[in-house]
């Protein structure tokens, strides 16, 4: 029997093979993460027949912009949820992140910024989209509050001579596409707005001191203190398995789309109560949280892979697919030591080619038996009921560890599975205790 094991015990007695995981490893400076300074994160998730969309977002602790963002991204997959339909699209994606900056004593900045990608056109759809914000006014700002009524106008030039734009296109929306960070400020012209769409989506961006005299006196870009950086959490990984007993019931707790700010409460129930759980975790979410991950190691949970940035699989090439899996697989490893071998495909999408270049990098896929809809009902006493009501030896269970209403379900939920007499262990620990054969570059739902 070959075992599934999803991790190495230690970084300096793991060989690291130079051709796969040490080519992404010599690069991973390179992978490009998302700045997140303001908010938590969120997302919409959605998939059907024709389309999967997954949206990340900032909730923030300012009612006026949690109410806007929202109602942007709802309408948003709105959007394309029914021009996928419409157009009777069998493999469509919106996929959409954010940054998000704090700059100066009040002002704060969102970039949403992804692509739609319907299968019947011969290029993709850029999405952006920005919100800025004054939170002790507690109001919206746009570049009227940045760049001062006299200079405006040449501000507006020189976007147009950095990008190319027609000035005669440029109209009163010219310059809403605004991002302001510690930096300067970035003017964002949308694929197809202001240039022809083979150009593609353009950016400008102007460094604080070479536009001085251009900014209105009233807005600070300046940060009396610096950002805080949590120091570094110490790697021990020393938590050894405890026993698990193969003729007692036992199944896997799995939480995707993390590591987030839930992630931490989380790892406090499980300490509380007892048991293991799975952590499939997105790429580029790491490095906002080092010391998350790295306690989810120390506590003897199981780290998997959920791809770079969410993205379904079966949409890409067999390049595409290994950057979005080798990308995880190298920061995994980076900041753990563990080098990390099974995969949660995104939206559970695999087909033939995912198999296919999994079996090639030693990775196995793991779905699930049981779906909370977690992402759907945002409700933890739905979460509850569906697990409770669906729980069995084997399964595997999914959940995400993004939404406060999964946490605060596992509240309840760990403890009651506990007490009904089932283990909870990790994927791995589950596999090991089948009698499959777990081979890379296949897929499975449950021990």
């Amino acid at each position: 029997m070959v075992i599934l094991s999803g991790c190495s015990a230690d970084k300096s007695d793991k060989t690291v093979d130079d051709s796969i995981l040490g080519e992404y490893l010599n690069n991973i400076y390179e992978f490009e993460t998302p700045v997140r300074e303001f908010g938590k994160l969120s997302s919409y998730i959605y998939m059907d027949e024709v389309i999967s969309v997954g949206i990340l977002y900032p909730e923030t602790d300012y009612r006026f912009m949690d109410k806007k963002i929202t109602e942007w991204v709802e309408d948003l997959a709105e959007e394309y949820i029914q021009e996928a339909k419409i157009n009777e699209d069998k493999s469509a994606e919106l996929t959409v992140s954010y940054c998000s900056y704090s700059v100066g004593e009040s002002t704060v900045s969102i970039k949403m910024e992804g692509t739609y990608f319907p299968s019947y056109m011969a290029h993709p759809i850029d999405i952006i989209k920005t919100f800025n914000a004054d939170i002790n006014k507690k109001d919206f700002i746009d570049i009227n509050d940045i760049v001062s009524e006299n200079h405006l106008e040449d501000f507006k030039n020189l976007v147009i001579s950095e990008t190319g734009a027609n000035p005669e296109s440029a109209d009163e929306h010219f310059l809403d596409n605004l991002v302001i960070s510690d930096e300067g400020i970035e003017i964002i012209l949308n694929r197809g707005d202001y240039l022809p769409m083979s150009d593609g989506t353009k950016t400008a961006f102007f460094k604080y001191e070479d536009i001085t005299e251009m900014l209105d006196e009233s807005f600070s870009y300046k940060n009396d203190t610096d950002k805080t950086v949590d120091d570094d959490v110490p790697l021990t990984n020393d938590k050894t398995d405890s026993d698990i007993d193969p003729a007692k019931p036992m199944l896997a707790l799995t939480f995707d789309d993390g590591p987030s700010g839930h992630t931490e409460r989380l790892l406090d129930i499980f300490e509380k109560h007892g048991g293991k759980g799975t952590f499939f975790v997105v790429g580029n979410l790491i490095d906002s949280r080092k010391n998350t991950l790295i306690r989810i190691v120390n506590d003897g949970h199981e780290v998997g892979n959920h791809s770079w940035n969410h993205r379904q699989l079966t949409n890409l090439s067999s390049d595409e697919i290994k950057d979005q899996i080798m990308m995880t697989r190298a920061k995994i490893y980076d900041v753990t030591g563990i080098d990390c071998v099974i995969v949660r495909p995104p939206y559970g999408a695999c087909n033939d080619d995912v198999k296919s270049v999994g079996k090639t990098l030693g990775v196995s896929f793991i779905n699930w038996s049981v779906d909370t809809l977690d992402w759907k009902t945002k409700d933890a006493k739905a979460v509850h009921d569906e697990i409770m009501k669906n729980a069995s030896d084997g399964a595997i269970i999914l959940c995400h560890d993004l939404h406060k209403t999964t946490v605060d379900a596992m509240e309840t939920v760990i403890p009651e599975l506990i007490a009904q007499g089932y283990q909870l262990v990790t994927v791995s620990q589950l596999m090991e205790h089948s009698d499959k054969t777990i081979e890379p570059g296949n897929v499975y739902f449950r021990q």
